[in-house]
């Protein structure tokens, strides 16, 4: 079995490290975002996606000493899609245990099953727009890709 490329490179700086590693997580996160633009994700592949999101975020927040106040504001994007997406599967999560303790007919069950619904079409809704408008909007991935590709050089490295 070949062996896979090491993430880290121990010989290396942090900063350069960032600078080799960072922009390729990047560049597959937006991929795989466009890819919940689709008419109807399932809440699978969107459930995928808050857990790459995570990933990602506490990821490049490893890598914050080696760059400058605008990682700050990419962050602050990472952290909305997290929070739209992790309130979308307490939704889910809320509505398949109230399936689990009432009865399939019972009118509580319904109102609830419905209400959770609706508030997760909105939430998803919000991602969506989000995405499309702010985070992935024209130019933002190859923003993206620039700043951390040019990571701030600190001294002794």
């Amino acid at each position: 079995m070949a062996r896979k490329k090491p993430f880290w490179d121990e010989s290396a700086s942090a900063s350069l490290n960032a600078r080799a590693r960072l922009p390729e997580l990047v560049r597959a996160y937006f991929e795989e975002g466009r890819k919940l633009m689709s008419p109807a994700p399932s809440p699978a592949a969107m459930h995928r996606f808050r857990l790459h999101t995570k990933a990602l975020r506490y990821t490049v927040e490893l890598f914050r000493p080696c760059y400058g106040p605008g990682l700050d504001r990419r962050l602050s994007g990472l952290r909305k899609i997290q929070d739209c997406l992790g309130a979308m599967n307490d939704y889910a999560t809320t509505k398949n245990l109230i399936a689990s303790k009432l009865p399939a007919k019972d009118p509580e069950r319904l109102r609830m099953s419905r209400l959770l619904t609706a508030r997760a079409k909105r939430k998803c809704a919000e991602f969506r727009r989000y995405w499309q408008r702010s985070f992935d909007k024209q130019g933002e991935e190859r923003r993206w890709m620039t700043y951390l590709a040019r990571p701030r050089v600190s001294r002794g490295q």
